[in-house]
């Protein structure tokens, strides 16, 4: 474990996930690499926030749908830890090797942030990312306190956090890489939604990403940091 200065903790936004949260929260208590594991539970009306106590994580409660932008951003006010560490709710085939590898190259390479790309679809996405660093979307990611405080609240609603994020360490120069976590996926949103409700999700998600890559253009100095 660490000391205060350099406490981490592992933060799962979660919304009815009580299918997979189980096994995501058991494996990253198994990995032993955290002080401290939070369940951000945005008015979840399952049984999210029961299975996420009995596997011992703190939960949050919010009672309102804020979205996965201002969940994530709630942690600054739930703990004072130096180093946050994100992973989804529901992640299928999580593993010690993907804590390890997120969790040592931030560390051993004393990186700003991390962002793990799901080794799926013959690594298509890393590949994208590579070109496109706006584009390395996946919500499994280390990272600074410093980072999460920094970004603009404007600009990270729902799935535009990750790329907000993104773009705060490009415009001041952090430092910032992408690891392959192999053999990880979530479930569909058509699996977990329904078919249409899936498909809507599914394009608001990109709506967002889209407006956000848009917004930014215009709005580079609001990102920028103030000495």
């Amino acid at each position: 474990m660490t000391n205060l200065n350099n406490k981490i903790v592992a933060i799962i936004p979660a919304r009815n996930e009580e299918k997979t949260i189980g096994n995501v929260l058991k494996v990253i208590k198994d990995a032993n690499r955290f002080d401290e594991i939070i369940v951000i539970d945005g008015a979840s009306s399952d049984k999210t926030v029961e299975i996420s106590e009995k596997n011992g994580a703190r939960v949050f409660r919010s009672k309102t749908r804020e979205g996965k932008g201002m969940a994530m951003k709630s942690a600054l006010k739930i703990t004072d830890a130096g180093m946050f560490v994100f992973f989804d709710a529901d992640l299928i085939g999580l593993n010690q090797k993907h804590i390890d590898l997120l969790l040592n190259t931030f560390i051993e390479k004393n990186l700003d942030m991390v962002t793990g790309e799901r080794g799926r679809w013959m690594y298509l996405p890393y590949i994208i990312a590579r070109i496109d660093n706006m584009l390395a979307i996946g919500g499994e990611r280390a990272m600074k306190r410093s980072v999460l405080e920094n970004v603009p609240d404007k600009f990270i609603h729902n799935f535009a956090i990750e790329t907000a994020l993104n773009y705060y360490c490009k415009v001041n120069k952090l430092k910032y890489e992408l690891v392959v976590l192999d053999e990880l996926d979530i479930v569909p949103k058509e699996i977990k939604w329904g078919v249409i409700n899936g498909f809507w999700e599914r394009l608001n998600e990109v709506w967002q990403i889209i407006k956000i890559r848009i917004t930014i253009i215009f709005k580079k100095n609001e990102f920028i940091q103030k000495n």
